[in-house]
């Protein structure tokens, strides 16, 4: 397979001439966006992005938020319990639940260890096991593919493991139609049908990277809130084989055409990633004792361009503003932290009642548009 470059090739004065100061965006206008705050106070805070003012709050059944998945056309959020053997539904426009689902019985509790929708919310497709009470002991199953009907709420097929390779683990992720599944392994990744359940092809992401000279890596990426639908952009990490030293890069994958683009960025660091609005630039936070530090990523130009240190926490979550000017630090208690973009100086802190589970920003769309 030929690989595509992810961003236009600069010419080396162009590249000499980036700054290394961060090129975040400076939008005008306020951020527009909704934060769904997940709580320990068994509900979900609505909180208006611009302001930080809480709006509204959505209480739950099945408890503390422990995840909370959001649909593809982001109008639900699935919501999984601490013990993962309940998921709720909830509808964003009404702010209302619209019921709850468990596959346990009273003798035995089905844990939920892996959760995804498919795009048209047709079904969902769950890694479990169930652990059944028996008079002298319990007896665990081995981790199941199950897929779920979510109009019906019953379990309707049982998806066998790929090379009949069972795991404790496992990313399935959909194809934007709904029509392919795609199953990421340490290797490669296996496209199955998603009516049929069958096996139709086989994507061999990993070595297309060793045939640069990169190494395998670990294929999976998570979606991200300003990506398109079908493509994934996160940072990767590999092991040169020449000199055996742990390298990492940038890459965006494109499900549909099943090809990928990258760059490498040099020796590998322990940093997240997030993409900023209009995909030109990135922020990842890197964390370690007595050493916190802002990443920025100029994409267009393939390089750090800042490494800038601040007072973090012990546990960190990071979202960039919809407008691109600002970062958000939260997680780990019941406050979110707002820095500048560009400078990095510290600007508010907000503090809500409860401490948080989860953080879930949905940027504003125009009356009936989707993603």
């Amino acid at each position: 397979m030929r690989l595509r470059t992810l961003f236009a090739t600069a010419t080396v004065a162009a590249l000499t001439a980036v700054s290394v100061a961060p090129r975040a965006a400076q939008a005008q206008q306020a951020p527009t966006g909704t934060f769904y705050m997940g709580t320990y106070a068994n509900k979900i805070l609505v909180i208006d992005e611009a302001t930080l003012a809480v709006r509204d709050s959505i209480p739950l059944t099945v408890g503390i938020p422990y995840k909370m998945l959001l649909s593809e056309n982001r109008q639900h959020f699935y919501i999984t319990n601490p013990r993962q053997d309940q998921v709720e539904i909830v509808d964003i426009a009404s702010r209302k639940s619209t019921g709850h689902f468990t596959l346990s019985t009273p003798r035995t509790t089905v844990q939920i260890d892996g959760f995804n929708v498919e795009p048209k919310e047709r079904f969902a497709v769950m890694l479990v096991h169930s652990t059944t009470k028996r008079a002298d002991r319990y007896e665990i199953t081995k981790p199941i593919l199950l897929r779920y009907d979510l109009a019906k709420r019953v379990v309707t097929d049982t998806i066998a493991w790929p090379r009949g390779e069972e795991r404790d683990n496992a990313q399935i992720i959909f194809s934007p139609d709904g029509a392919f599944m795609y199953f990421f392994t340490s290797t490669d990744v296996l496209v199955y049908d998603a009516v049929t359940l069958k096996q139709v092809d086989t994507w061999d992401l990993a070595q297309s990277f060793f045939e640069e000279g990169m190494g395998r890596i670990n294929a999976g990426f998570g979606g991200d809130l300003y990506e398109e639908p079908g493509f994934y952009t996160n940072l990767f990490r590999s092991t040169d084989p020449v000199n055996h030293r742990a390298m990492m890069g940038v890459a965006r994958i494109d499900l549909a055409k099943r090809s990928v683009d990258f760059f490498s960025l040099g020796p590998s660091a322990n940093t997240t990633f997030r993409l900023a609005p209009g995909k030109k630039m990135a922020y990842g936070l890197h964390t370690e004792v007595g050493n916190h530090q802002f990443w920025t990523f100029d994409l267009e130009n393939r390089r750090v361009v800042g490494k800038t240190e601040f007072e973090g926490r012990s546990r960190m979550g990071l979202t960039v503003s919809t407008n691109a000017a600002l970062l958000y630090i939260h997680t780990a208690g019941p406050t979110i932290d707002v820095y500048d973009a560009r400078t990095y100086k510290k600007l508010r802190t907000a503090t809500y009642d409860a401490d948080m589970t989860a953080l879930v920003l949905i940027p504003a769309q125009p009356t009936g548009a989707g993603r």
